[in-house]
């Protein structure tokens, strides 16, 4: 849908794609049940996009956020808002998350292309 709008528009948009890092280390050492906190708590800090924004668990340990009318610049401005908010939450275990952005149309004119771009870049 945003892939229309922008083509409607002619406004770029971003994909960003986060991956929690460490994520089965955090369920070997202290269980599932917090894995699955761990995850929640990232989910928290996405909440607070904004409301033309969408946020969703992509897979695992992986998010994904839509970022409409977004440039690079600003997307990764977001990008590492995010990160600090999610390192420097003051809960235990302490996580961190990998984070891969690609930029409609700049990056590819396919879901699937800008998917491949943020994840190349969000495993480096």
């Amino acid at each position: 849908m945003e892939i229309k709008r922008s083509e409607r528009t002619a406004r770029e948009f971003a994909l960003l794609l986060f991956d929690v890092d460490g994520l089965k280390q955090i369920n070997d050492r202290y269980g599932h049940l917090i894995g699955s906190h761990a995850l929640c708590r990232v989910a928290d800090v996405l909440s607070f996009c904004r409301d033309i924004d969408t946020a969703a668990r992509y897979g695992g340990d992986e998010f994904a956020v839509i970022l409409p009318e977004t440039n690079s610049e600003a997307a990764n401005q977001v990008a590492q808002r995010i990160c600090d908010s999610i390192a420097n939450d003051g809960m235990e275990p302490l996580i961190s998350v990998s984070i891969g952005v690609a930029v409609y149309p700049h990056d590819g004119e396919r879901i699937e292309a800008l998917l491949r771009k943020a994840d190349v870049l969000c495993t480096r």
